[in-house]
């Protein structure tokens, strides 16, 4: 289960910094990404299910939060030559896909 939570929080980052990148993301994008309690039959953990899973984190479970990740955007640096993301499973098999509608898929086997 640690290895999902690993993968999930890697994706929510690579996302905002995909994001967050943009001056001005376009207004299009808006509502590509959405949180679903069920993906091909398996549980998706949102934002309200982290407040129960860490008191500290209870902002997410009331709607004042949406990840128990604090990323200062403000902070972030944009840069173009990042090599590709690369997962270090410690020899563990995993067979996880996460997936965001229309911009990103991360397959990891």
């Amino acid at each position: 289960m640690d290895i999902i939570w690993e993968i999930f929080l890697i994706f929510q980052v690579n996302l905002i910094v995909c994001t967050s990148a943009q001056p001005n993301p376009p207004k299009i994008h808006e509502g590509w990404w959405a949180y679903k309690e069920v993906v091909q039959g398996s549980f998706v953990p949102v934002p309200s299910f982290w407040g129960l899973v860490n008191s500290a984190w209870n902002l997410c479970s009331v709607g004042k939060r949406q990840s128990p990740v604090n990323i200062e955007t403000s902070h972030m640096i944009f840069d173009p030559f990042l090599t590709p993301l690369r997962l270090n499973t410690g020899g563990r098999k995993v067979n996880h896909v996460l997936c965001d509608v229309c911009m990103a898929t991360v397959s990891v086997r």
